[in-house]
């Protein structure tokens, strides 16, 4: 091999540490959804016709231990993926569609990034749960909930993870970054939720668990799309 051929391979090699993000940042996308997928699947709230803490707390003290765990652990999971993943398939979209793809990936920021403080707030009705559902707790529980910072946190989340998803949707569908399908699919993942007003007293596993698989599906083209969209040229290695 020639210098001049050795020199321009040299130079158009990609660097490890960026097929390590694409990995990274893939593997986020697989688990975060699929991690959502079972906190849904396994959360006792969503099982029950009544809203509230304390009916919340009351889903948690009769359900089995190791779905209540289950919950738990994988809303930890959730709760540092999920965010990424999101942020990952609007990273995918920026290309072509900059602005909608900008737009989402700050709403994500903004409003599925506090998913840590609710991963907290359920192991503390959890924790209610194990010790009886004292009164006083569940009143603390209540203050706790409807106090300024987690209000605040309810005003964001709940748009924030409504909206996020539907404008990444709409932006890999503009960017034509993944099949017309999959966009759909991430598109009206969280659109469901739109359902409960016509439906009072319905329990949220009818929504909520059909929602977290259409987003979950929806992601995997996303996922190999990570991995295979070229590598910008200000990425390479370049040889001084």
């Amino acid at each position: 091999m020639d210098s001049v051929a050795y020199q321009s391979q040299q130079k158009n090699r990609v660097p490890v540490i960026y097929r390590l993000h694409r990995w990274f940042f893939d593997v986020c996308i697989v688990l975060g959804t699929a991690a959502a997928l079972v906190t849904v699947a396994a959360n006792p709230g969503y099982y029950s016709s009544q809203n509230g803490p304390a009916a919340f707390i009351a889903a948690f003290a009769t359900a089995n231990a190791v779905m209540a765990q289950t919950h738990l652990i994988t809303m930890v999971i959730t709760a540092y993926l999920l965010p990424l993943s999101l942020l990952a398939m609007a990273w995918l979209a920026m290309r072509r569609s900059p602005w909608l793809a900008s737009v989402a990936a700050l709403v994500v920021i903004i409003g599925v990034f506090p998913l840590v403080v609710f991963t907290a707030q359920d192991s503390l009705g959890y924790e209610i749960a194990r010790m009886g559902s004292n009164p006083v707790l569940l009143t603390l529980a209540q203050r706790f909930i409807n106090d300024g910072v987690m209000g605040y946190y309810n005003i964001v989340f709940i748009p924030g993870t409504i909206l996020g998803p539907t404008l990444i949707g709409i932006a890999l569908w503009r960017a034509r970054a993944v099949p017309t399908w999959a966009a759909v699919l991430i598109t009206v993942s969280r659109l469901l939720v739109f359902v409960y007003p016509f439906v009072p007293g319905l329990p949220g596993i009818y929504v909520q668990l059909p929602g977290a698989v259409l987003l979950f599906i929806g992601s995997l083209p996303a996922a190999l799309a990570m991995v295979k969209v070229p590598y910008n040229e200000s990425q390479l290695a370049q040889d001084k």
